[in-house]
């Protein structure tokens, strides 16, 4: 049994630092995106079976990455840890809304990966994991795409999601060929999201993906 995990972060260096510690733990498996919108299409097409993310990034913020990844079926369930230099309450409490499983602070030691992801999984599991034997609660690659709400958050469409990221609604005259990217980004999501349940993985791996 191969175990995975996915790594958001824009910096490279933190990408490799984490790839290599998360390996030793057993997640042979690593998938990098250096923003959120590659994050979300690696999370939709491979199914890993933990995600790490940063929370300030580019394009599209690591909270925002975190809300629309909690609200796609498929990979809901997925445990997310959430790295990052910003650790006030602020930012501790929107990461737990969004249900995050984990939160470290940067700089962190090896250590504190460690506890973090014994908090997430057990000492059963995690060994397990280490072993490459398999566990009882897999991620199911073969459920099928769609997105879900709660009566809780109903009133909230995607749109609003989309506008809350302030690297997208606020952009300077010097980035417009950026802007455009991302608007474009932005109405392919909202088009797919209108569409309900019709969703397959494949038309939201084409959506998210960058051209």
């Amino acid at each position: 049994m191969e175990y995975s995990v996915l790594i958001i972060d824009d910096d490279i260096w933190m990408q490799r630092i984490l790839s290599k510690t998360m390996q030793s733990y057993g997640f042979n498996k690593t998938y990098l995106a250096s923003n959120g919108f590659d994050g979300i299409a690696l999370a939709i097409d491979h199914l890993p079976n933990l995600i790490v993310l940063d929370i300030l990034m580019p394009e599209l913020s690591g909270l925002l990455t975190l809300k629309i990844l909690k609200r796609i079926s498929i990979t809901q369930k997925i445990p997310v840890l959430v790295v990052s230099a910003k650790s006030d309450t602020e930012h501790l409490g929107n990461a737990v809304k969004c249900g995050v499983s984990g939160f470290i602070s940067k700089p962190f030691t090896r250590a504190t990966i460690y506890e973090k992801l014994l908090d997430i999984f057990g000492n059963e599991k995690l060994n397990m994991i280490s072993r490459g034997e398999m566990i009882d609660d897999v991620i199911n690659k073969n459920k099928p795409i769609g997105i879900t709400s709660s009566s809780k958050d109903n009133s909230e469409s995607f749109e609003m999601l989309i506008s809350d990221s302030p690297s997208i609604t606020r952009i300077s005259s010097q980035e417009k060929s950026q802007e455009k990217k991302q608007n474009i980004q932005k109405d392919q999501l909202l088009q797919h999201y209108n569409e309900e349940e019709k969703h397959s993985i494949e038309s939201i791996r084409k959506m998210l993906i960058k051209k």
